[in-house]
């Protein structure tokens, strides 16, 4: 059993994501202690059960990294903590999400140091100088890693332009997947109702394209949004719009059992393009339409997702959505292909390279 040192770059609370999943199936394997930033601020979050992991929040200065000396702190005290527990533990692996935690790698450590790029982080900064010593960042812990995964060709791309092309060799894609078992629910197109329920979970931030969902309500007088997950953005105020905040993992087969069909109205920018999401999978395990923005690293969901371009695009679909007399994957090919892409997979790949 190897000693894994797992920092996470979001809560153990937040909203489910990539490192929860990964962590948590590692567990099964490993001995796991996973550390992440407190964050003070706790609307969105969950109670989420420890499983077999040692949690170990950083308490770090409230607020701080809003202002760039305390953010600067802030990172040294992330660092040092981490330091301290990879040492103390003799950690053989120490498996990291984000590029500012490169400073927190022990100066003689002899374990192996992974890296797990599943965002364009530096596309994320509000500034140019941010942006730059980010990706300076970046750089030095693909440099220094032995190990680094990605989670989307666009981001293996993005990666090797930054970093150079003779890091190719310690590159691997392993893809985002689904959690669970394959949920035993029926395909559901159900026309009956007064209104035609889209309904969305995951995290609503800038990116969400509020703009057509406005339109659409206009064209569309039996349309209605359900919205579930934290939101860093204002939602707009309308009748037809529900947002209902953050919904546990466990309970959103029941909650969106009503809806006729899951989105991913997305604005299309260099984050959102080099995204492989999480949030598919799980859909085309609820067993319902799907309507979603179109990009090259998602071409491969076309079996089972109704694509757009732009509004004109996005109405037709909707149009067609509404007409469906059922749902447009084949359950065979939805049972498929949950099986060959589910966390435990992706879990699998990860330790063939440990």
């Amino acid at each position: 059993m190897k000693k894994i040192v797992y920092v996470m770059q979001v809560d153990w609370n937040w909203i489910k994501q990539r490192p929860h999943f990964i962590a948590e199936h590692l567990a099964e394997n490993h001995d796991i202690t996973v550390m992440y930033q407190h964050r003070y601020t706790r609307a969105g979050h969950q109670n989420r059960d420890a499983g077999g992991l040692q949690i170990k929040p950083i308490y770090v200065i409230p607020r701080g990294d809003r202002y760039p000396v305390l953010r600067s702190i802030n990172r040294k005290i992330k660092e040092l903590a981490i330091r301290r527990q990879a040492t103390a533990s003799c950690a053989d692996y120490l498996y990291l999400t984000f590029p500012d935690q490169v400073g927190a790698i022990p100066r003689n450590f002899s374990g192996k140091v992974i890296y797990d790029c599943m965002d364009n982080h530096p596309a994320f900064c509000k500034s140019e100088a941010d942006r730059r010593s980010l990706e300076q960042r970046e750089i030095k812990l693909v440099q220094r890693a032995d190990i680094v995964l990605v989670s989307s060709e666009k981001l293996k791309e993005v990666l090797l332009d930054r970093c150079g092309s003779e890091y190719s060799g310690k590159i691997t894609l392993v893809r985002n997947g689904y959690n669970g078992s394959v949920l035993d629910l029926p395909a559901e197109n159900d026309h009956s109702a007064d209104r035609y329920t889209l309904a969305y979970f995951g995290t609503i931030s800038t990116w969400f394209n509020f703009d057509y969902v406005l339109k659409s309500l206009e064209d569309f007088p039996q349309l209605e949004y359900l919205l579930m997950g934290p939101s860093e953005v204002e939602i707009p105020q309308h009748q037809r719009i529900r947002y209902i905040g953050t919904v546990e993992h466990a309970k959103l087969p029941e909650v969106t059992k009503d809806a006729q069909c899951l989105i991913m109205p997305f604005i299309l920018n260099e984050i959102i393009e080099a995204v492989d999401p999480v949030k598919l999978y799980e859909y085309i395990n609820f067993n319902k339409n799907i309507l979603c923005v179109k990009y090259p690293e998602i071409e491969r969901f076309d079996p089972f997702v109704y694509f757009y371009t732009d509004y004109a695009s996005y109405k037709q679909q909707l149009s067609a959505l509404m007409q469906a007399e059922q749902v447009k994957y084949a359950a065979s090919d939805r049972i498929a292909f949950l099986k060959e892409n589910n966390w435990e997979s992706r879990v699998r790949l990860i330790e063939t390279l440990l």
